[in-house]
């Protein structure tokens, strides 16, 4: 088309029938000439550019089947698994396909259409694969493309003996017969036919490569006037690169910069360990804040200078850890997160956890190990006061029931005495016992509301127990105070329960016997700590006791629970008559049990 529009618009201009002009036309026939040239040349020299790609993109498609049939082959020989066997032959089955296309296309005889149809691969447009045909038809008598076929032969042949051997291992995989002394043969003859068939693709792009030289240049001596124009358009494509280039450098000097400040303003440690040495490449600047060592004493130490400082308790297990190191099957241990106890420089044991990862070099061997490190030592104490709080919780859930059962028993035995103290149940007696079932009641409240459900603070209980007994006794008539002088005393709650009933009962009495013949009193209770013993005093400003009380209590219903329940106490019960009467009961408390 664009031949037409200059030849209309020479004869337009009449030039070409102008004798005069014979020099003129001379140089425009050229130039037509050379235009047809340059557009023939562009033609076909890009027909042979696309055949070229199209022939990389089949041997790549070809080399890339047998490397990964090769790798599925491996990994059936580790594995077994029927899906790396089937993935082997599918990789095979290209292998095959492009082997019968190249056959078709070096004989003579081969239909061009069949050929295009074998060498169709993904991507590789059909145009591409008939330029590719016409590109062999070009240079087929070439040195270089016979030796390229002859490559491809040895390679195919290769191939083959892949293949036999895929079949003898699946056959031995399908009678159980691959032990550990013939997989390793298998991948010796593997890795032998791999290294052969490497060798010989390199051999195969090598002359590729010396085949792309001599298409470049028959196509650089024709076609100049291209080259010249690609030139430019590639100094164009460089500069605009370069440009793009700079622009990512300095987004990634940006983003290096942040990365930076990220790390260094970090509360965790972030480090890079090397496998081969031991020894920390990268350390962050958190690592002296956290552990208060020189970081470079660090570093330079590596998992030696760490496993120093390791609290004994955890020293084995994180020997065991820095020694699976050499193991294969590292990155699967380095999944999981390991806790331990680390000393800082000032002697104090922190709690750390570290986070790891696997880094591979090119090969895909171990090369580094990334790990993040955080300091849980609030954690842990918050944990393990739940863990404390959870066993207290089912150790009081453990002794509900037996704690249950011994407090239903003291009510029931109780009542037997009330029962046996007189003939006929009144009003009052069922009063007292409903006040020492109460009591008992008010202990398990206290419990509940207590931090640790095990012990009981007496000075609460007994206050609360105090105003409970003042509001069910006290008189409108009598004006009798309670006075109580208590010291802060956890005791466990069995203690607790005949505290309370001694207490009950003694009070009971003040207000009843006491105060018979005053409109007015005071009963004191004091509740005080003596080294490991606790005392109990209750005493009033009445009438005081009875001659012969001593004798007279025995037939007492309330005197026999008091020296019951001080018994219960393992506790000394003393009284005596002193401007009022005054009972005292001493009894001891074990040292888990202190003043808050």
């Amino acid at each position: 088309m664009v031949l037409a529009q200059i030849s209309q618009s020479i004869m337009q201009t009449g030039v070409w029938f102008n004798s005069k002009n014979k020099i003129t036309a001379g140089l425009v026939f050229a130039f037509l000439l050379l235009a047809g040239s340059l557009y023939t040349v562009n033609y076909y020299s890009s027909g042979l550019q696309v055949g070229m790609r199209s022939f990389n993109f089949g041997s790549s498609q070809f080399l890339k089947s047998q490397q990964h049939a090769v790798n599925e082959l491996v990994q059936f020989i580790h594995t077994e698994e029927p899906e790396n066997i089937e993935a082997f032959y599918n990789h095979i089955k290209v292998v095959e396909r492009l082997k019968q296309g190249r056959d078709l296309l070096v004989s003579e005889s081969g239909d061009r259409e069949e050929i295009i149809e074998y060498l169709h691969l993904g991507n590789n447009e059909p145009h591409g694969v008939t330029e590719l045909v016409r590109l062999y038809d070009f240079f087929s008598h070439t040195e270089i493309v016979q030796q390229l076929i002859s490559l491809w032969q040895q390679t195919d042949q290769k191939v083959v003996d892949v293949q036999l051997l895929a079949n003898e291992v699946s056959e031995a995989s399908g009678y159980n017969e691959l032990t550990q002394e013939s997989r390793q043969e298998y991948l010796i003859r593997i890795y032998t036919l791999s290294n052969e068939i490497t060798e010989l693709d390199q051999k195969f792009f090598s002359n590729l490569t010396l085949a792309g030289i001599m298409i470049d240049r028959i196509v650089n001596r024709v076609n100049l006037a291209a080259i010249i124009v690609f030139v430019l358009l590639l100094g164009l494509f460089t500069w605009m690169q370069l440009r793009t280039v700079r622009k990512w450098n300095e987004k990634i000097s940006e983003s290096e910069k942040k990365f930076k400040v990220v790390l260094n303003n970090s509360q965790d440690v972030i480090y890079q360990m090397d496998l081969e040495t031991g020894k920390y490449v990268y350390m962050s600047p958190s690592a002296e804040n956290m552990l208060g060592y020189n970081i470079e004493r660090m570093k330079e130490g590596g998992a030696d200078f760490m496993l120093k400082i390791t609290h004994p308790e955890d020293l084995k297990r994180m020997e065991e850890q820095v020694e699976s190191y050499s193991s294969d099957d590292l990155e699967q241990r380095l999944s999981d997160d390991t806790q331990f106890r680390v000393r800082k420089k000032n002697g104090e044991y922190i709690w750390a956890n570290n986070k790891r990862t696997l880094l591979r070099d090119v090969n895909g061997n171990p090369k580094y190990i990334i790990g993040n490190v955080r300091d849980i030592s609030e954690r842990k104490k918050y944990v393990d006061a739940l863990d404390q709080s959870l066993k207290d919780k089912e150790m009081l859930l453990s002794e509900i029931h037996h704690r249950v059962k011994n407090n239903l028993s003291i009510v029931s035995s109780l009542i037997e005495l009330q029962k046996g103290a007189r003939d006929e149940i009144t009003e009052a007696d069922l009063k007292d016992i409903q006040d020492r079932i109460k009591s008992i009641a008010l202990v398990h409240e206290k419990l509940y509301q207590a931090e640790t459900l095990a012990d009981v603070d007496l000075s609460v209980y007994i206050e609360d127990l105090l105003m409970m007994i003042k509001s069910a006794l006290g008189s409108k008539q009598k004006d009798v105070d309670i006075v109580s002088d208590l010291d802060a005393i956890l005791i466990d709650n069995k203690k607790a329960v005949p505290v309370g009933l001694l207490i009950n009962e003694l009070v009971n009495n003040c207000y009843k016997y006491a105060f018979l013949d005053k409109e007015s009193g005071e009963i004191h209770i004091s509740l005080k700590k003596k080294n490991q013993d606790i005392v109990l005093k209750v005493e009033d400003n009445g009438a005081g006791l009875p001659a012969n009380f001593e004798e007279k209590s025995k037939a007492s219903l309330g005197m026999t629970l008091v020296r019951a329940f001080t018994r219960q106490l393992n506790g000394d019960l003393d009284f005596k008559s002193d401007h009022g009467a005054k009972f005292t009961i001493r009894f001891e408390v074990p040292d888990k049990n202190g003043e808050k």
